[in-house]
């Protein structure tokens, strides 16, 4: 049992490694993320990001310490997170980021019609120009029948090449198309990583366990 034991002690150390490496990428994107998402669920994603973070230290000292109580401990919060995540995929509503940056370039569509200039991020980013179509800027007096120079591929528009053509919210749309599969990808992802070191971890607690209660006979 000893090289078995070694093995996965030290697999379980690794996993907590990428563990700990996930919970910070977890973070970066919630802090990249915010303000392209709803706040609770930028919050949400720190307040996962923060809480891997901290099960993965539980997670490596247990394997080095060979402490029983830490694995069960480590073992029992693994469980708490793999039902959080289960929970997570049941009852998050679909297509949050597409449904929030769609709604974003609706009311960044109503500032236009009297901030001239709100569009431009959007526009620059998505490649598109208005709401539905570039024909949207001349129902605005402010452009006097033309559009900014933010619908036109690099900030030019003297050639009418240049012009984007599509709306803003049909590029929306089709930019996060995907969002759905990626999204289960990831959460399914996630959920398998957390039970293959849960199984890891119940093993070595086990162990562990065991030795020492043949050491106080």
């Amino acid at each position: 049992m000893g090289c078995a034991t070694g093995t996965i002690k030290y697999s379980l150390f690794l996993f907590n490694a990428l563990w700990a490496i996930l919970g910070i990428l977890v973070l970066i994107f919630g802090g990249l993320g915010w303000g392209a998402m709803p706040d609770s669920y930028a919050i949400g994603i720190f307040v996962l990001g923060g809480i891997i973070l901290v099960i993965s230290l539980f997670g490596c000292c247990g394997a080095v310490r060979e402490s029983p109580r830490m694995l069960w401990t480590y073992a029992t919060l693994l469980l708490i997170l793999l039902l959080l995540i289960v929970a997570f995929i049941i009852l998050n509503p679909k297509d949050v980021f597409k449904r929030y940056a769609l709604q974003t370039v609706e009311n960044q569509w109503e500032l236009e019609q009297t901030k001239p200039g709100s569009m431009d991020i959007i526009q620059k980013t998505y490649y598109c120009c208005g709401r539905d179509s570039a024909q949207d800027y001349l129902d605005i007096k402010f452009w006097n029948n033309t559009v900014p120079s933010s619908c036109c591929k690099d900030a030019s528009c003297v050639n009418p090449l240049n012009l984007y053509l599509r709306g803003c919210l049909e590029k929306v749309e089709e930019a996060f198309a995907d969002e759905a599969t990626t999204l289960g990808y990831l959460e399914w992802g996630l959920l398998g990583f957390n039970v293959a070191i849960l199984s890891l971890a119940i093993i070595l607690a086990i162990h562990y366990t065991n030795r020492r209660r043949r050491y106080n006979y």
